[in-house]
């Protein structure tokens, strides 16, 4: 029984380390900041052409991702790099929130920030 116990301990003290092994590299791409890698146009709605609402020049901050089409696998970006990450971006179109205003762009005009 003392055997068990002991095992037992150690397996608890060692679970942080053992669960360490499967730990995310980044957050959900809904729980960043983006930044404008080119110059875009924030339009109305998902479809290209649609009413323009702002321009977003290149390196602006603070863009807050809310959705895009087609959803963004999680695990894929969970565990991706920031190349893997820009390419599921720029396989999207995305709702984005920027300087107060809800709009849409194409995928490939963000970047991750952190």
């Amino acid at each position: 029984m003392r055997g068990v116990s002991l095992l037992a301990g150690c397996l608890v003290a060692l679970s942080p380390v053992i669960a360490g092994a499967a730990v995310a590299k980044s957050a959900s791409p809904y729980e960043m900041t983006y930044e404008a890698r080119t110059d875009t146009t924030l339009r109305a709605s998902i479809e290209a052409g649609s009413p323009a609402i702002a321009e977003i020049p290149k390196g602006s901050s603070g863009i807050v991702l809310r959705w895009c089409r087609s959803e963004i696998p999680f695990g894929k970006w969970q565990f991706g790099s920031p190349a893997v990450w820009r390419a599921l971006l720029d396989a999207r179109a995305c709702e984005i929130g920027w300087n107060g205003k809800v709009g849409f762009v194409d995928g490939t005009a963000l970047t991750p920030t952190r």
